[in-house]
């Protein structure tokens, strides 16, 4: 794996792991995904959408058009954090991200969810800065293209980051033998 990133138009043509993010903007999504790849000890290309690339061509190869993408083989790419972990797991299953337990998995999946999902954590973090680029006369260009996308509106703004916050402790089993518990 290198840091060099080929164009969509390349990396649709490629085999193997193809991890398409967006390169020069902060994203935690496009981050993690590359970070749990590294961890697995994969070997995958970065791609990033280029001038030169057809416009649409995300949309027409993906299905949708947001970051990060992971493509493998001619399997259907994935966009979701689950997917792409999964897909991750199952391509190295060692270390495992993933708890072998059911009970363990469905509080990972769970909180995971809470942190990355729709409406979790991160996503009312990114829409607390879309609404920050929000204000003023002139809105933030990049704010006004996310808004719509991820479903920003200024009547609904004050309750995303209070319903991310658990109102009940959440246990966290380490596999050792100590069970931690955090509290809101």
């Amino acid at each position: 794996m290198s840091d060099e990133y080929v164009s969509l138009e390349e990396a649709r043509q490629l085999s193997g792991l193809r991890l398409v993010s967006i390169r020069g903007v902060p994203s935690p999504w496009s981050q993690a995904a590359r970070a749990i790849l590294r961890v697995k000890g994969l070997d995958f290309t970065l791609a990033q959408q280029t001038p030169d690339d057809p416009p649409g061509l995300l949309q027409e190869w993906t299905g949708q058009t947001s970051f990060p993408v992971l493509a493998f083989n001619q399997e259907p790419t994935r966009s979701g954090w689950a997917e792409i972990l999964l897909l991750a797991e199952r391509l190295s299953p060692q270390p495992a991200g993933i708890p072998s337990d059911p009970a363990a998995r469905a509080a990972f999946f769970g909180l995971a969810h809470e942190i990355c999902g729709e409406m979790g954590l991160g996503w009312c973090r990114r829409l607390q800065s879309i609404a920050a680029g929000m204000q003023g006369e002139r809105p933030s260009p990049v704010a006004a293209y996310l808004g719509p996308k991820y479903g920003y509106s200024p009547e609904s703004a004050p309750g995303w980051f209070a319903a991310t916050i658990p109102s009940t402790p959440i246990r966290v089993d380490s596999g050792g033998d100590e069970t931690q518990v955090i509290r809101a």
